[in-house]
């Protein structure tokens, strides 16, 4: 049995690199489309959050507010302005657990692939 197997993968150094490399280039792509979510889903959540506002009664009118379409429209503005709040919620639990430690993880396997 011959000692040299490992010099039949020395051959392959560019395969492995090549494929390190896309993997690498998918990291780096995703944490942009994740970003950009982020920033699509916070800028969805302030322009629900303004239409809500925008609606709702100043102030509480006392014939309208026994009409059973005045209380679900003003259920509704409340409910769309808990939808806001979830989205933003997403937006900064996307951008500070998944895209930081993204970014972090890419940087790490950057560094490892140079030594």
């Amino acid at each position: 049995m011959s000692c040299n197997w490992g010099t039949e993968l020395w051959d392959q150094f560019d395969n492995l690199e090549k494929h390190t490399g896309c993997g690498i280039d998918f990291l780096e792509r995703y944490s942009k489309f994740l970003r950009e979510r982020a920033d699509i889903e916070l800028s969805y959540a302030k322009q629900i959050r303004s239409l809500s506002k925008k609606y709702h009664p100043k102030r509480s009118r006392e014939d309208e507010s026994r009409y059973s379409w005045c209380l679900a429209f003003a259920a509704t503005l409340r409910q769309l302005n808990e939808l806001s709040v979830q989205r933003e919620e997403f937006s900064e639990n996307l951008n500070t657990q998944i895209v930081c430690e993204l970014t972090r993880y890419t940087q790490e396997v950057k560094t490892e692939r140079k030594n």
